[in-house]
């Protein structure tokens, strides 16, 4: 490997294709690539794995050659020495999941896809991968069989962690019975959780359950107060709602037509 000045300068004012022409021109930088991915440790080599598999930066797709690197990123097997040892790197793992999930640089295997999913949802904490595993098994993506009490486990597992669209989804489950006992009162809470937390759809949601008294005694005051959240957040069937409701919504909401025009 070049001194560490030497190497610093090279990552500094090189693209990887700069790396990858020099690395041909004599054997002591035949491990360029590899030397200057691992000089800066897990950015470097993250950045180099995706210019890899786009073949971007001046360099030729090779999948299978960034496969080789998220691996290591996945397994925390950066060579860096002054970074820890042995902790995984979530996005390397979510992206190993999408190439095994497609045949990417690798084997197309559905189980093993899953399985990298599932690491960076629970070792790495990424709860957008959680996420990502329910709907696969919701809408049976990349040819994964359809599981909805697993698809359910996973959006509540995403839910539980604050994962807004996850909260949503898992209160649709509870609301229509889908891979978990119908339960309205369940659904409510859900929706409610994520429209507290600015998902439009759920505050119609909350809306509707007040309307049609769904886990909640019904009330048309408090349905146009939800409906009227999600309208000035641009939802075209909660403004609907509001003018179905507008007998009482001109009395909970004086003026909200003109709130809405703005």
């Amino acid at each position: 490997m070049p001194s560490e000045l030497v190497m610093h300068c090279l990552i500094e004012y090189s693209t990887w294709g700069d790396l990858a022409k020099l690395s041909t021109v004599h054997s002591s930088f035949k491990n360029l690539l590899h030397d200057a991915a691992s000089f800066q440790g897990i950015k470097s080599t993250w950045e180099l794995s995706q210019a890899l598999l786009e073949g971007k930066h001046g360099l030729q797709k090779n999948p299978k050659l960034a496969v080789s690197y998220l691996l290591k990123l996945a397994l925390g097997q950066t060579d860096n020495r002054a970074e820890i040892k042995g902790k995984p790197f979530p996005p390397a793992m979510c992206k190993l999941a999408m190439c095994y999930l497609l045949g990417d640089g690798v084997e197309k295997d559905l189980n093993e896809g899953i399985k990298w999913l599932e690491h960076a949802a629970t070792e790495g904490g990424d709860m957008d991968a959680a996420h990502q595993i329910a709907l696969i098994y919701e809408y049976s993506l990349y040819g994964v069989e359809t599981d909805v009490v697993l698809a359910a486990d996973w959006f509540l597992k995403a839910a539980q962690s604050g994962h807004v669209e996850a909260m949503a989804e898992y209160a649709m489950c509870c609301e229509l019975g889908c891979g978990r006992e119908q339960s309205d009162t369940d659904a409510l809470e859900w929706y409610t959780s994520a429209a507290n937390m600015g998902h439009v759809e759920s505050n119609f949601s909350v809306g509707e359950a007040f309307e049609e008294a769904k886990g909640v005694p019904q009330s048309d005051e408090e349905a146009v107060l939800w409906y009227y959240k999600a309208a000035v957040m641009g939802d075209n069937d909660s403004k609907k709602a509001l003018e179905r409701l507008h007998d009482i919504a001109r009395i909970v909401l004086p003026g909200w037509r003109d709130v809405l025009r703005r």
